[in-house]
């Protein structure tokens, strides 16, 4: 009994301590508080937990969750202990479930679901660039960086720093004149809103340029002085230059010194310098002004109206022009053309404007009087064919004329008579011209007509030798005439006429209506005086015809 009483008593003081009546239990707490920070390379970010128990000198065990994943650290001192966390980027949970102290003679227990909660956010990965036109100073640059983050401080590596919250920014670069090159070392650092930090760096080259001008006197000149002076005020470097001068003549050096035009313009000089990696230009008008204008023009003529004029401008050193022509009309063309209607004396003036002034000239352009072409005929309707009308000229200021009457046949006389031969309706056309060759034309539409008429023919029976020589027995009718044998007639369109001896020797023939016979035979020899027999054949515009026979006599 007493050994079974002595087991049951270890067998109570081992139990005991597990069941913690009369013990201090362990405990874990973990001291690191809930944070977030930036993922880091070398993954040493740690988690501090403080182990405490009945007994200093005694073994812990640690019942964790790792991101779900349960495990359990052994054999771990009492006192601060550093967990190494997995740093993984996101949201990262642990959780200390349990502590064990280990005693020498007992175990003890204590539930403690202790949570840490860690954000780890991405570090950032900053690049820029940087965008330009040129790299000649001064050079605008402009510099991009990726979007996204609330900050972005720049460093351009010339001294100045500044701090934005867009991703890009704006910086001109100037360099030294006298040196060939200058390298910045420009730098670029971004936080996130988590605090993460990142720096990038990169190098900008800027080329110099000088401080490039010149002088060009004087700026305004008056032909013929046409020398230009120059000065080149560049600053000092080893620049090339070329000069422009406007009118396709260069110089390569660096001081031309002077410039001659060889006439007058507006030029625009330009001097251009250069480097391997730069260039530029600077530009400066000159004006060098004409002489004063000096009017001409042709011709000064005259002529009948409407009289067309074509000016031909030979003025010198101008640019505009403005013409009166007298007649209350103008111009502003180099060369015009110009109708005159009026006659008179027109003072045709031109007033020649240029850089350097104005003159003017005048010129007399005479527009002649013209004449005034009227006339009135003796009758405008006949039955006969053979009817003479006559023309009265009523004309003012006419010397010369010509009609027209409107059937083939014309005339020059200036109150002419006229017989029209055959039936119709006559356009009557007068043109009269004075002394100076000025026409004016009247022209009378449908004014005579002739009618066809009842045709008639009457013989005389005698004639008589003219005394002088063969005529060819031409006649006119309606003259009285009695040296040519031939009938009164009247609207005949065809005549055939031969005259016999008494014998029956036929001496002469005609078949024309107004061809009769002189008393001569062959056209040479005079028939000797006595009486001759006729015969006539006559077909009259009617249609009509007739046969005539008779006997006359002819006379010495």
């Amino acid at each position: 009994m007493k050994e079974r009483a002595i087991l049951l008593f270890i067998l109570f003081i081992i139990l005991l301590p597990i069941d913690g009546h009369g013990q201090d239990l362990p405990s874990a707490e973990i001291l690191t508080a809930d944070a977030a920070w930036c993922d880091l390379s070398n993954n040493l970010t740690v988690a501090d937990i403080l182990i405490t128990g009945e007994i200093d000198t005694s073994r812990f065990d640690l019942v964790v969750a790792i991101q779900g994943t349960r495990d359990t650290l052994v054999n771990l001192p009492s006192g601060i202990f550093q967990l190494y966390l997995n740093n993984q980027l996101g949201l990262n949970e642990y959780i200390v479930y349990k502590v064990i102290e280990y005693q020498e003679y007992f175990t003890l227990e204590n539930d403690v679901n202790d949570t840490l909660i860690m954000e780890v956010y991405p570090w950032p990965e900053m690049t820029f660039t940087a965008e330009f036109e040129s790299q000649c100073s001064p050079a605008e640059i402009v510099f991009r960086a990726k979007e996204g983050y609330p900050s972005y401080t720049w460093n351009f590596g010339d001294g100045t720093r500044t701090s934005t919250t867009t991703n890009w920014i704006r910086h001109t670069y100037t360099s030294q004149e006298d040196v060939d090159e200058i390298n910045f070392q420009t730098g670029l650092q971004i936080r996130t809103s988590f605090g993460c930090v990142d720096s990038v760096q990169d190098e900008i080259t800027i080329y110099p340029t000088p401080d490039a001008g010149f002088q060009a006197s004087p700026e305004l000149l008056f032909y013929p002085n046409t020398t230009v002076y120059l000065t080149n005020n560049t600053s000092a470097g080893s620049w090339d230059f070329l000069w422009d001068f406007g009118d396709a003549s260069r110089n390569y050096t660096r001081d031309p010194g002077e410039h001659i035009y060889s006439t007058w313009g507006v030029y625009d000089i330009e001097m251009e310098w250069s480097t391997s990696m730069c260039s530029g230009s600077v530009i400066k008008e000159i004006e060098i002004r004409p002489p004063a204008p000096e009017a001409h023009f042709s011709p000064d003529t005259s002529g009948c109206p409407p009289l067309l004029v074509n000016f031909t401008n030979s003025t010198l050193y101008a640019d505009t022009y403005a013409w009166d022509f007298d007649d209350g009309t103008y111009s502003t063309e180099v060369n015009p053309s110009h109708i005159f209607h009026e006659s008179k004396s027109h003072y045709v003036k031109l007033v020649a404007s240029g850089l350097s002034g104005s003159d003017s000239l005048e010129q007399v352009i005479t527009v002649f009087d013209i004449p005034v072409a009227m006339f009135e005929p003796s009758t405008t309707e006949t039955n006969n064919l053979e009817a003479e009308i006559s023309f009265d000229n009523n004309s003012v200021g006419g010397v010369r004329y010509l009609w027209d009457f409107g059937d083939g046949s014309s005339s020059e006389e200036e109150s002419p008579t006229h017989i029209f031969n055959s039936s119709g309706t006559f356009t009557i056309t007068l043109y009269a011209w004075n002394s100076d060759e000025c026409a004016d034309t009247l022209i009378m539409e449908d004014l005579i007509r002739i009618h066809d008429g009842e045709g008639s023919s009457t013989f005389p029976n005698a004639f008589m030798w003219n005394g002088s020589g063969p005529t060819g027995g031409h006649w006119t009718p309606g003259s009285i005439d009695n040296t040519v044998f031939h009938p009164d007639i009247e609207n005949a369109s065809e005549l055939r006429l031969i005259i016999f001896t008494r014998l029956g020797h036929r001496v002469f023939e005609s078949n024309e209506v107004y061809v009769g016979w002189d008393g001569y035979i062959n056209e040479s020899e005079l028939a000797v005086q006595g009486v001759y027999v006729y015969k006539a054949w006559i077909t009259y515009s009617s249609g009509e015809q007739e046969v005539l026979t008779g006997d006359v006599t002819f006379l010495h």
